[in-house]
């Protein structure tokens, strides 16, 4: 894993910061999250992986807030908001040339609903995934294509709430058309506004095919934190798809304890210092498979 950069240091300390406010309204249990995120920083030094400093320091908030799901009406919200739009999204996949191509573009287009990107709202949230159709990609939906062909047993690992809502296209598009075992994939604890089962159930995906929690509350998956069940679904799939910045952090660079039979990382390059690690620029939407 890469170090720290200085622009990931201070990301994570406004993520402390954000929570902090949104779980408490007391400043000075924001100061003291703050401090601890700061201490935390100086003793991990600058050659620790993003996702588990990020982890420790949403666990610092919820500590000191008492709130164990701080993000849990955001959640709600969005995911609220994403099936509202699911009717938009599902006509501009049927008018599309490729449906394949179109429902993968969708469930990465809903990788913009990420509060550690800082602060959401419903604009924010239409643009993007009104754009998906027109954004440039890195990578090949032809080779994404392939692997899924290739597959029998897919193990779908999401990122976010309101994001669940869209990657339920894709699942439904790989069950229904392609005819693949799919298991979904979800965080076993709270973590900033990353799925857990309970949104998998709001928006139906547990309809569409069986959701598992990883047993953890890291950010990506950090394979100390999550459970044996999870280990050997992850060891065992002819074909992983993995969500989002901080599964490709987790997953995607360095070193594997564990390597699958293949994975496809599915994300929008919301940060330059990954968009740069993942040979995009910022913005773009990445079809990464190794």
């Amino acid at each position: 894993m890469e170090p720290v950069s200085l622009d990931c240091t201070l990301c994570i300390l406004n993520q402390a910061l954000q929570a902090a406010r949104i779980a408490s309204s007391d400043v000075e249990t924001h100061a003291r999250i703050v401090e601890r995120t700061m201490r935390k920083s100086l003793e991990l030094g600058l050659d620790a992986d993003p996702p588990l400093f990020g982890t420790i320091v949403h666990r610092i908030v919820r500590e000191e807030t008492g709130d164990p799901d701080p993000y849990y009406a955001e959640k709600k919200r969005f995911n609220k908001l994403a099936l509202e739009m699911i009717d938009l999204v599902r006509s501009k996949i049927a008018a599309a040339d490729d449906e394949f191509e179109a429902t993968v573009r969708f469930a990465i287009a809903g990788n913009s609903i990420d509060f550690a990107r800082g602060a959401l709202d419903e604009k924010k949230i239409d643009e993007a995934i009104r754009a998906a159709v027109y954004q440039p990609t890195v990578g090949s939906y032809q080779a994404l294509r392939a692997a899924v062909d290739a597959a029998k047993t897919i193990l779908y690992i999401t990122d976010n709430a309101g994001e669940i809502v869209y990657d339920r296209l894709l699942v439904e598009l790989l069950t229904k058309k392609y005819g693949k075992d799919v298991t979904v994939v979800v965080r076993g604890k709270p973590i900033l506004n990353d799925a857990l089962l309970e949104d998998a159930q709001e928006v139906g995906m547990t309809d569409v095919a069986p959701v598992v929690g990883n047993g953890g509350d890291g950010l990506g998956v950090i394979f100390e934190f999550v459970s044996d069940e999870f280990k050997e679904k992850y060891a065992n799939a002819d074909l992983v798809i993995c969500k989002g910045l901080a599964n490709f952090e987790t997953l995607g660079v360095g070193p594997r304890e564990i390597t699958p039979k293949k994975i496809a990382f599915l994300f929008k390059a919301k940060c330059p210092f990954i968009a740069k690690r993942a040979g995009a620029n910022y913005g773009d939407l990445v079809v990464r498979v190794s």
